[in-house]
């Protein structure tokens, strides 16, 4: 997958810093995005899987790149609930029953609810910035990083422990623009990072041998 510009990438390890009193603040808007690719297998796995889902990464206040043109303003994102929405929605494309749980399961609560594997997905790493400014560069752009770890449990025990990875970039150039037009390029990068995210999740589960192996699950013909 591209790697993000040097300049917008040293803007995402500056994008936790707090934010000041005097800034100006614009929400973040993150709407669901589950992948959209096409996946390997067009069976879904024959499971009834708990997902569980730590987002708590997600939430973070931006701050642009110190020698832009909005270096004054901040920009606050909560993308909980989209992430979470972006994996449910992609698991149901990939096993054939998804239930959603807020507590992560043993073995023994998989089986007492008559289950037969448990998706861990956690956030490990989520960086977001925005660059601004005028001249050669655009008028505003705005990248975003994500990296997950999944894990994925069946009765047989552990199955699967990998890592994912997602980036976006999204760039507003030329016309009229405000820093307020920051929180929708950021938006956008972040949405398709997560997007990203998904394509490798739902790969990653979808053709694990492993999974298939223990569930019964017969691999491509």
């Amino acid at each position: 997958m591209a790697t993000l510009p040097t300049t917008l990438r040293s803007s995402l390890l500056a994008g936790s810093l707090a934010a000041l009193t005097t800034a100006c603040s614009h929400a973040v808007l993150v709407r669901s995005a589950p992948s959209s690719a096409a996946l390997a297998f067009e069976s879904p796995l024959p499971a009834a899987a708990a997902v569980f889902v730590d987002a708590d990464q997600l939430v973070r206040e931006v701050a642009p790149h110190p020698s832009g043109d909005c270096a004054g303003s901040r920009y606050p994102v909560d993308a909980r609930k989209a992430f979470e929405s972006s994996v449910i929605e992609t698991m149901e494309r990939v096993v054939r029953e998804v239930e959603p749980t807020t507590a992560l399961l043993e073995r023994s609560g998989m089986e007492a609810r008559g289950l037969d594997s448990v998706i861990v997905v956690r956030v490990n790493t989520f960086n977001a910035g925005l660059v601004s400014g005028g001249g050669l560069r655009p008028a505003l752009e705005g990248g975003a990083e994500v990296i997950l770890s999944v894990s994925a449990f069946t009765r047989d025990g552990l199955q699967v422990r990998e890592t994912v990875f997602g980036n976006g970039v999204h760039s507003l150039t030329g016309g009229a623009w405000n820093c307020g037009s920051g929180a929708a390029a950021l938006g956008a990068a972040i949405e398709t990072a997560i997007e990203n995210s998904m394509t490798e999740l739902g790969e990653l589960i979808a053709n694990s041998p492993e999974l298939r192996r223990s569930l019964g699950a017969a691999g491509p013909g």
